[in-house]
């Protein structure tokens, strides 16, 4: 998903209460209405609501529904029929982020005060990445558990949505280590995490964040490619999403052997009316 900060979702967000996932989660209605076959970005994200407990969704009924709001973090999608879907479940989903078609922008625009649209590029990884230099001292890791609450909270300012969509329950869970993360460190300090930002059945996007005065020195490269790496073990394809005016990013994801397969449009909405 975008690679840079994102604007934090409302407190209420979490309104839309999420339903648990389900045995067979994998051939759920949901996925089998709207996102079959799995395509990077949006069909990535409802995967990795339905199958990892992140995030939370609503239909219209469970079998064979006919509308549909699934959401993790700032990120909200929206497929089905408007004119079944309730303008109260989205209000509480202001100042975020709507993948939907054409057909509901009417309803955005009737339940929030701006509805702006947004062009973001959608990258497959087709080739190795570059091999990326460390500079001396820096040490290339996986997080681990115990490096959830010293090690994260303690990046720069801005960059800490890298775990929106691998919110913890309690005090106790590790997303960064639950998504896959790999960090750089420098004596002993995280200057630099890729991670898993959204894992679905087929693909997984990947984000990176690193401390301003730690870039362009390839740790990003490295981390993205121990990330990328073990997706590919895993049996998924890696995928970029970056906003169409992050050069920067562009740049990175071209150096980790992404290529682009497609733009779309999303929509940053303000607050409800």
């Amino acid at each position: 998903m975008p690679n840079g900060p994102l604007p934090r979702s409302s407190p209420a967000a979490a309104a839309a209460p999420p339903r648990p996932v389900v045995h067979g989660a994998a051939r759920h209605p949901l996925l089998e209405s709207f996102f079959r076959p799995e395509t990077p970005g949006a069909g990535t994200l409802a995967a990795h609501v339905l199958l990892t407990g992140n995030g939370a969704y609503w239909a219209d009924r469970s079998l064979s529904p006919r509308t549909a709001l699934v959401h993790c973090g700032p990120h909200r999608v929206l497929r089905g029929d408007p004119r079944l879907l309730p303008a109260e479940r989205l209000a509480p989903l202001g100042r975020g982020q709507f993948s939907a078609p054409d057909r509901f922008l009417p309803l955005l625009g009737r339940t929030f005060t701006s509805v702006m649209p947004w062009v973001r590029v959608i990258c497959v990884q087709q080739h190795p990445p570059r091999p990326a230099d460390l500079p001396p001292g820096i040490r290339l890791r996986p997080l681990t558990t115990a490096d959830e609450l010293a090690q994260l909270s303690g990046l720069a300012p801005g960059l800490d949505w890298i775990t929106d969509t691998w919110r913890p329950d309690g005090p106790n869970r590790a997303p960064a280590a639950a998504a896959g993360a790999w960090g750089a460190f420098l004596q002993g300090r995280l200057v630099s995490v890729a991670t898993t930002y959204l894992r679905g059945q087929v693909h997984e996007d990947v984000a990176v964040v690193t401390v301003p005065e730690f870039r362009r020195a390839g740790l990003a490269l490295a981390c993205v490619g121990a990330v990328t790496g073990a997706i590919r073990r895993r049996g998924r394809i890696p995928t970029w999403t970056v906003p169409g005016s992050n050069g920067p990013s562009r740049a990175l994801a071209e150096a980790a052997g992404f290529v682009p397969l497609r733009q779309e449009i999303v929509y940053w909405v303000g607050p409800v009316r």
